[in-house]
Parts: C-alpha cells; structure tokens; sequence
C-alpha cells in the first residue's frame, strides 16, 4: 500500500474526531495499483492489434498486447495510445494552454503529479515509441465502468454520492492540475466508488487561468463539506514538489506557479465553493 491508501488508512486509525462518518468511507475501497509492475509491461509488451477508438478530439488507440497480467481492475493485455502527432486541438484548449507542450506530455505529467503526491487516482501512464504510429503515451485500461455507463443502467449515480472520498479527492486533483475537461465520460468507477481518472490531456493552463477548467463533479458538490480524510491529506500537499516535475516537462508559462497557487487555495477550503472555472461557477449561478 501507498499514497493515499496509507493516508487514508493512517488517518482511520489514529483520527479520534466522533463527526467523521466512519461507516460512509469504509464502504469505499481504498486499494492502491501495482504500478511498478504495471509500467513495466507498458513498456515492453509487444503490440499485436491497433484499433482507433473514441469520438473526441484526440482519437485516441486501443492496442493490445502481448501479456497474460492483470488484476482485478486492470487488464494489460489492453491499453489506450495517444500520439504526439494528433494535436487537432479545441479552441477553448488553445486559449488556455501552451500547445508547445502536447497533450500525451499532459498526460505523463499528470500521472507524475498523481504519484508523487500519492493521490493514486490515475492507472498506469509510460511514454512509449509504437511502431506504425510513433511516440506517445499508453494508459493501462481499466477493466470497469465509466461514470456515465453507471448512470445510464440505473444502478450507481455519483451525482448523489456525495460522501464518497474518491469523488472529492478527483474534485481537488482536477483543480489542482487545471483541468479542462472533465466529465462522466472521461473517469471510471468502480463496484465500492473507488474512481479512475483518466483522459488528462487537457490540464495544466498557463498561469493561474480558471475561466475554462471544468469538473462536472465538482457541481455536485458545492456547498458540501470537503471529506474529512481529503481534507487532511490536501493539507499535507507541499506545493514545492511541483517545481522539479513541471520544468522537467518543458512548462515555462506559469504553469507551475499557477498549480501551486491552486494548492494553496485548497488548503484554505472547508466546504467546495466557487474557485473559478466553469464547473463551479455554472452551479453556482443557478
């Protein structure tokens, strides 16, 4: 175990506080991946089928690959590719980012981000040379279903889990990172609530810009009290550990300051209000 689920464990045992609702997280699983393991198949399976998948901007591939590994969320034997090459961009995008930097950059960084800080939202990401369609970033695929198939079976509504720890950490991770575009189709979940973030190529905007940043959970729950374990893990963030992550990327226009301002912000919140952005601001309007 790792991250947060060490965080989140540590916090149950030793937090003494009777106003947190024990039985409303433990519903939650809170297992973390084998990422170690994970990257390395990513790496080095060989490719046997490619296959163009999606409707949205980037067109993403689904290849599989030559491996037997998986558990019980992920199965290597499938993965999503984004090129470099398929930079066909929205204008909203344009605006509010550096295209310098393309978006399977976004995507590694946004997985790096996710580790160090040990959020463990985001499954395995590698940058990877594949043959007939170049360099990019492949994403272990998670074998369970998206936020929006939860929803249209009647069977799970994120919409009213509003105590669910994972939501509010995706909440905070999305502000975080600038994120752009995040919707129920572009995040997994699973049978305990346990939540997938994937799709995050659209983040990290220069400087501190918020006019487009959208999370659609967000909406659901403004005005609700930060979870109590999300709230301390935001507390433990050392914005510094940004800085060395972001250059390494070839971030230059406020990106990293702009992400570290955002981290000071959450520190500050106790219930989620509007921070800017779209995905509170619209709610908030209503």
């Amino acid at each position: 175990m790792s991250g947060l689920s060490d965080f989140f464990l540590k916090t149950l045992q030793e937090a003494a506080s009777p106003s947190v609702c024990w039985r409303g997280f433990l519903r939650k699983d809170i297992s973390c991946l084998d990422h170690f393991n994970g990257r390395l198949v990513l790496r080095n399976a060989p490719v046997l089928t490619m296959e163009r998948i999606g409707r949205g901007v980037h067109r993403p591939w689904k290849l599989g690959l030559q491996t037997t590994s998986k558990n019980d969320a992920i199965d290597y034997s499938k993965c999503i590719f984004k090129s470099l090459y398929c930079q066909l961009e929205t204008k909203t995008y344009c605006k509010s980012v550096d295209l310098n930097v393309t978006s399977p950059e976004r995507e590694l960084l946004a997985y790096e981000i996710d580790q160090t800080f040990g959020f463990d939202l985001i499954p395995p990401v590698v940058a990877r040379d594949v043959d007939g369609l170049g360099n990019g970033a492949i994403m272990a695929w998670v074998n369970k279903p998206l936020a929006i198939d939860w929803i249209h079976s009647g069977k799970y509504d994120y919409r009213q889990d509003k105590g669910n720890p994972w939501l509010h950490l995706l909440v905070a991770f999305d502000f975080m990172t600038g994120q752009l575009d995040r919707h129920a189709c572009n995040f997994i979940i699973d049978e305990n609530g346990r939540v997938y973030a994937i799709d995050n190529g659209y983040s990290f905007v220069r400087d501190d810009d918020r006019r487009f940043l959208k999370c659609n959970v967000a909406k659901h729950l403004l005005g609700c009290d930060v979870h109590p374990f999300v709230a301390r893990f935001i507390k433990s963030l050392d914005p510094e550990k940004v800085v060395p992550i972001m250059k390494n990327r070839g971030f230059e226009n406020g990106e990293i300051e702009g992400v570290q301002k955002r981290i000071n912000d959450l520190k500050k919140v106790r219930k989620w209000i509007p921070l800017g952005g779209r995905w509170f601001a619209e709610q908030h309007r209503k």
